[in-house]
């Protein structure tokens, strides 16, 4: 689909790129290397469409591998707040219904077992048999 990222969007994505969280860092060390043998984009815009209005949006996915339409969103503290999980909610059913794959880590998955993690990530980044 071809479409024009407003500036606003892009700035926004740089600023979350150059202030990403003691998590997102360590996940993004691991997603960068060559060993998952793809390739993953850090506070990336997809477009999607939305249900209530039918218009047009971005959301940007803490990370992103266009190969396999995977998104991976790392979850803090404030993703505990029911009216950011109804929003999460929300973002995730538009993903779904564009046939993106959403992955949701806490924070305290990654902190505990990065490898498993990185584990399941690959079970996703695999071509199917």
């Amino acid at each position: 689909m071809n479409y024009s990222v407003p500036e606003k969007i892009t700035e926004i994505s740089r600023i979350l790129r150059k202030n990403m969280t003691y998590t997102e860092k360590q996940l993004w060390q691991r997603l960068r290397s060559k060993k998952l043998c793809v390739k993953f984009l850090r506070q990336h815009p997809i477009y999607v469409l939305t249900e209530d209005s039918g218009q047009f949006r971005f959301i940007i996915a803490d990370f992103y591998c266009d190969a396999f339409k995977l998104i991976i969103e790392l979850d803090g503290e404030i993703h505990t707040n029911p009216e950011i999980e109804l929003l999460d909610t929300y973002k995730e059913t538009l993903l779904l219904k564009q046939w993106y794959k959403v992955l949701r880590f806490n924070n305290s998955e990654i902190h505990q077992n990065l490898n498993l993690c990185i584990d399941i990530i690959q079970s996703f980044c695999s071509p199917s048999p």
